[in-house]
């Protein structure tokens, strides 16, 4: 409940941050983008004071709203991405193979920067961004949970015309876990406990389609 609440903080602070640059975003050529982005996620793995459950390889789908900061080649980045795959889990010292536990969701909320080299032609751009990444099992008898996360991200931006392009990136995805405890919790108590201090490591490549505004 922690991290929810300290999430929506961040996400008003977020949407005032961003409203504050909406005005100014009318004198810049190149205008507010926004993004739908498909891609592929891979990486990601819990380890267990009795295992370590891995998340599997998959297909992810998102949306980019980057808002231009007057007077620079940087934007403002808010991003959405969601994978959904399954979760597996091997118990340490057993000799088994891993075995499937229950579809999950992996959404990324994340607000940062993007920067651009204003040149014709391929624009090269970097991102940095923070927010926060949950886990959600797709069985409801399993809970939901949320870490802060970190990611940056190198890709290029091409102009198709004045108002549409294409985008392709690939970015290092960091979940952190500050503190230790049961994740994914139910009826039947926690499918594993982990300890705290640790970063769960993804990555994820994705191509996507601009309009300007």
């Amino acid at each position: 409940m922690m991290m929810k609440g300290r999430f929506t903080t961040v996400a008003v602070m977020a949407v005032i941050l961003a409203a504050s640059l909406v005005g100014s975003a009318g004198a810049q050529d190149h205008g507010i983008m926004v993004t739908a982005l498909g891609g592929y996620q891979w990486g990601g793995t819990f380890k267990g004071y009795y295992g370590e459950a891995k998340l599997n390889d998959a297909g992810n789908w998102g949306v980019a709203l980057d808002i231009p900061v007057h007077g620079s080649d940087a934007f403002v980045e808010l991003i959405y991405t969601r994978q959904v795959t399954d979760l597996t889990y091997r118990e340490y010292g057993s000799g088994n193979p891993a075995e499937e536990q229950f579809d999950i969701a992996v959404e990324y909320y994340h607000i940062g920067g993007l920067y651009t080299v204003d040149k014709d032609g391929p624009k090269p751009f970097g991102t940095m961004t923070f927010g926060a990444t949950r886990f959600a099992p797709q069985d409801s008898a399993y809970s939901s949970e949320w870490f802060f996360s970190a990611a940056f991200g190198l890709g290029v931006i091409v102009p198709v015309s004045q108002r549409i392009g294409i985008r392709t990136h690939v970015r290092l995805l960091l979940p952190f876990m500050y503190s230790g405890g049961g994740l994914w919790c139910g009826g039947g108590g926690c499918s594993m406990g982990i300890s705290g201090g640790s970063a769960v490591a993804q990555g994820d490549v994705a191509l996507g389609l601009i309009i300007r505004i």
